[in-house]
């Protein structure tokens, strides 16, 4: 009897499931396939884009429905909106671009890498959301927040 509360208490926690009828399904779409057009629809900037609930897709990060073009997670294991982050997302929170991730075949999502800050992933790790750190990362001189929250990180674990 002792045995099998030892194994209850054992047991790992039950990992979330993404395979629903309502989840949207992850297509890994090859760079030969990335058109001009596409690129030319990539926002640098919030100001460029197109909100459009009906026609819009979702960024991961900032969960807004708009028409231009997001990053496509090369991971098969992907799910739903996971991998698609905009341009303004990805270069504020992770000094990266959405052209050369869509030209890079072996490119991998923040969230897929272990890296995600968006306030989803970061409950999900039992951390507080950051909200708009970008404007703070930039007056520390950093250009992005994972480039700021990675040497807050480093600081703190050099002073303990």
């Amino acid at each position: 009897m002792q045995d099998c509360y030892a194994l209850l208490l054992k047991k790992e926690p039950r990992r979330r499931s993404y395979n629903s009828t309502l989840t949207i399904p992850h297509v890994v779409k090859p760079v030969e396939e990335i058109t001009r057009a596409e690129l030319d629809n990539i926002c640098v900037n919030v100001r460029e884009k197109i909100y459009n609930r009906a026609t819009g897709s979702t960024c991961h990060q900032c969960r807004q429905k708009t028409t231009d073009t997001k990053t496509n997670c090369r991971n098969p294991e992907c799910v739903g909106v996971r991998g698609q982050f905009c341009g303004p997302c990805l270069k504020n929170r992770y000094g990266e671009d959405v052209r050369d991730a869509l030209l890079n075949p072996e490119w991998l999502c923040p969230p897929c890498r272990g890296i995600c800050n968006c306030s989803f992933c970061r409950a999900r790790e039992g951390r507080c959301a950051t909200g708009v750190l970008v404007y703070l990362a930039k007056y520390h001189g950093y250009d992005n927040v994972h480039a700021y929250l990675k040497s807050l990180k480093k600081e703190l674990e050099e002073s303990e």
